[in-house]
This record gives C-alpha cells, sequence and structure tokens, in this order.
C-alpha cells in the first residue's frame, strides 16, 4: 500500500547541542527540508552518546514531527575518536582493495590504539605504494546506528565530518590546485583543524574548548533554526578561544618546519563553523595571523544554495557523498 520514497535520505547531526537535519526529498538539495532541535544537558557529552535512552526519546518525538519514518539516514562519525593515519602498501594493490589489505595487515604492519576499529581508506594516487587510512572505534559508531535502527531508520553511511566539509568545498570549488589550506571548523565545545591540499589531506586533528552546556542557552525561532547565547562568563570562554587560536600557530609551523623542513607553508586559512562567536574568531585570526583567511559565511554558501547557511556546510557535504 505505502511505498518508501524513491531516492529519500536524511543527512543527521547530532552534537551536544542540536540535532541538525537536512531531509532529501528528491536531487535537488535546494528543494530539501531543514530541521533544527535543541538538545539539553546530559543527552550527549562531547562529542560522545551518554544518555542512549534520552537520545532514543527526542529522536522518536522528531521522525514523527518531521516525517522521516523509514528514511535512509547519513550521519557522523564522532570527531574526537577519528584516527587519520597513511600507511605504505605494495603497489600491485588496486584502490578497491586496500581496504580488505589493512583488515589483514591489522596488529602485525598497520597498529591502531583501539581494537574493533571501523575502517575506511583513502588512495590518492593509484598504485603509488602509498595511502590514507581512517579509522575509529566501532562502539560508538554502532551506538548511533543502533539508535537509529530501532527507531525503523535506516543508517546507510557513516562519515568524517572534516571530509563531508572539504567535500562541499570541492564541490563549490574553493581551492585551487597546488595550494595549501588550514580549514578551521568551529563549534561551540570544538574546533576541527585539517590541512588539504587539492586531493590530499595531509594532517588532521579535533580539539575540545573546555565550556560548560548549562553555560549556553537556546532559543528556537523555527523548526530550521536553534541560536545559541552564552550566559556564563565569555571573557573566560573567549580565552579559551584566544588558546585554541595559538594553538593553529603551532600546527603551521609544524607543517612548515617538522614535515616540509621550511620548503612549504600553509598558503590559505579557511573560516567556517556554527559557533555564536564566529565573527570574534574571524577578527582574532584576522589580527593574528599574515596567511591570507577567507571566511566561508552564510552569503558565501548561499551563493550556490540560496536557502542554506554556513552552519549545514559538513550536511551538504555529507549529502554530496554518492550521488542519487
Amino acid at each position: 500500500m505505502f511505498k518508501k520514497k524513491k531516492n529519500r535520505f536524511v543527512v543527521l547531526e547530532v552534537n551536544e547541542y542540536l540535532i541538525r537535519a537536512i531531509v532529501m526529498n528528491n536531487p535537488d538539495i535546494n528543494e530539501a527540508t531543514i530541521f533544527e532541535h535543541s538538545l539539553p544537558a546530559g543527552v550527549i557529552e562531547g562529542d560522545l552518546v551518554k544518555d542512549e535512552m534520552a537520545l532514543f526519546e527526542t529522536l522518536k518525538e522528531l521522525i514523527l514531527k518531521w516525517g522521516i519514518k523509514k528514511s535512509d539516514v547519513r550521519f557522523f562519525v564522532p570527531d574526537s575518536t577519528v584516527m587519520m593515519k597513511t600507511f605504505e602498501h605494495p603497489r600491485d594493490i588496486e584502490s578497491s582493495m586496500l581496504k580488505g589489505y589493512v583488515e589483514m595487515e591489522l596488529g602485525r604492519t598497520i597498529h591502531l590504539p583501539f581494537s574493533n576499529p571501523l575502517i575506511d581508506v583513502y588512495d590518492e594516487k593509484q598504485n603509488d605504494g602509498e595511502a590514507t587510512l581512517f579509522a575509529a572505534p566501532a562502539e560508538e559508531i554502532t551506538k548511533m546506528a543502533g539508535v537509529l535502527d530501532d527507531l525503523s531508520l535506516h543508517p546507510t553511511h557513516s562519515d568524517v565530518r572534516a571530509l563531508s566539509t572539504i567535500r562541499y568545498l570541492e564541490h563549490v570549488k574553493t581551492f585551487v590546485p597546488n595550494k595549501s589550506y588550514l580549514i578551521t571548523d568551529w563549534s561551540i565545545n570544538g574546533l576541527s583543524i585539517s590541512i588539504y591540499t587539492p586531493g590530499k589531506l595531509e594532517f588532521l586533528r579535533y580539539q575540545s574548548i573546555e565550556t560548560n552546556r548549562l553555560d549556553w542557552k537556546s532559543q528556537e525561532s523555527t523548526e530550521s533554526d536553534v541560536e545559541f547565547s552564552n550566559v556564563g562568563e565569555m571573557d573566560d570562554y573567549r580565552l579559551r578561544l584566544i588558546d585554541q587560536i595559538a594553538e593553529i600557530d603551532r600546527i603551521l609551523n609544524f607543517y612548515r618546519f617538522s614535515l616540509y623542513k621550511g620548503e612549504k607553508a600553509v598558503d590559505e586559512i579557511i573560516i567556517l563553523g556554527d559557533s555564536p562567536e564566529m565573527d570574534y574568531i574571524v577578527n582574532e585570526m584576522r589580527s593574528t595571523y599574515d596567511t591570507p583567511i577567507q571566511f566561508i559565511d552564510d552569503s558565501t554558501v548561499q551563493n550556490s544554495y540560496p536557502h542554506l547557511n554556513a552552519k549545514y556546510i559538513p550536511l551538504i557535504g555529507l549529502v554530496l557523498k554518492e550521488a542519487f
């Protein structure tokens, strides 16, 4: 009687502060429906699920409200759990076989600091004997997938948030060949830092920003927009942002002098994110660094996606992960 809508899927972001979703009813993202819903303290801590039952009950209500029951779902691997590692392999192994090769070599020639990982492999140049491994502990990913499955959703893809962001930036032609970019993605309680030369991710790190969930008050103006304001000690929070900006300088120097012996440096810094303090962050970054800075704000995103804001960049990248 009732048939599942062909090609329909949901891309979902769940963090300590909110649940954000893009519902794709057809291949045109400009016709998608967007939703946001704030989460109370204690459901997610950092970027890990702490109260599965509370998350289950919240999602149960939202699934009915948003009309997404039985949809396919894509979601992000928790940033804090992701590890990136370059590894060598025999040159005669095809890219499509590298994941199987890694699975055989785990614990022998390839070592990870956790057991039972979920892995993905990116091979920039085929048959050059080198590829990049992304790995995360299976526990947190299967926990989220299990919650979604119990709610009659169908988890089909999990992705590294930084890779989805890069996928978006590639799609809108942000990058120039042979230039190196340091990409910073700021949220209230975390900073994702990656260094990317088109075709090659060279560095990936996630850094927590210490703050109390109870210091942030949410206001839901519409079903698709939740705004947060700080009701705690803003000066203390901004000092922590300054600490993160100082850490970026150490990463820039590490890239230039340790990895490339002074022969190569980052050409441009890209700033994006959903932090309520984006203007402050951008101003501080521009006053700190001589390196050219590009801020991807709402108007930049709306040149390509008129109905979406910059906070949806990672989810847009997750939509783009595979064609319909």
